[in-house]
């Protein structure tokens, strides 16, 4: 009678855990039978070893990571690995051969193509949708920017607030040409936003960055859908790209206007 009981406690807050669980859309479930042979078919793999049933804003974080991370590329593998400390202890025994602390979950870890090749997700950051992909593009020749960014562009507008006239005007050309090539919508859609800041910034300034940026956190911050606020983000990740930390290009001469004498 007593077994029963406990077997019927245990099922209760199991069943309460995974009520809580939130899913990992995208990860593997790694276990101490595929774990080897699943992280060496991927030149890159974001293993996170957590509870058993994880929840809360860590494992959100690696979530969003995920979905981000399979946005841009198919040579990461994102997964998971839970770990018991009840029952049979499944994936115990995996956890101590990586010297996981129990105490300090989750544990994430970069592996490059091998076991034994791996780097741990630094202690002192916050487990972050920004942090892990700062982690992973550091880490690897792997790209995984903010949402609605592209890296060839990000790459191409370095400094470009600061650049001559001319020359902006070529680059502009250049993108022009560039998005006109991509094949994926969204990817596409960036494209025209990055064109069309860069023609605003040559137009009117840096000025305009600012400008464009409060009125964008305006609209973010009212009463508009979860799909608007997603573009808006996209617009704002956008334009942090052309940010300078040292603005030296003056601002371009307004013409005079009755107004103004």
């Amino acid at each position: 009678m007593m077994r029963i009981l406990v077997t019927l406690l245990l099922a209760a807050i199991l069943g309460r855990h995974a009520t809580w669980a939130i899913s990992c859309a995208g990860c593997v479930d790694l276990d101490e039978i595929n774990f080897q042979n699943t992280v060496e078919r991927f030149p890159y793999a974001v293993v996170k070893f957590d509870i058993a049933f994880p929840y809360g804003e860590k494992h959100e974080a690696f979530a969003a990571f995920s979905k981000a991370a399979h946005k841009v590329t198919g040579e990461l593998l994102v997964a998971t690995v839970g770990i018991k400390d009840y029952g049979e202890l499944e994936n115990k025994a995996l956890g101590e051969r990586f010297e996981i602390d129990d105490k300090k979950f989750p544990a994430i870890l970069l592996f490059k193509g091998s076991v034994e090749q791996y780097i741990r997700f630094p202690s002192h950051l916050d487990v972050t949708l920004d942090n892990l992909k700062a982690f992973v593009s550091s880490n690897t020749p792997l790209y995984i920017g903010r949402e609605g960014c592209l890296k060839e562009f990000n790459d191409a507008i370095k400094n470009y607030a600061n650049l001559p006239d001319d020359a902006q005007l070529s680059l502009i050309e250049e993108l022009d040409t560039q998005q006109e090539k991509l094949s994926k919508p969204e990817e596409k859609l960036s494209g025209k936003y990055y064109v069309l800041y860069m023609r605003k910034i040559n137009e009117n300034g840096y000025d305009f960055l600012e400008e464009e940026t409060k009125r964008l956190l305006r609209l973010k911050a009212g009463k508009v859908t979860a799909a608007k606020k997603l573009e808006l983000q996209q617009k704002l990740n956008i334009l942090e790209a052309f940010r300078v930390h040292n603005l030296t290009k003056a601002a371009p001469k307004k013409e005079s206007s009755k107004e103004d004498l």
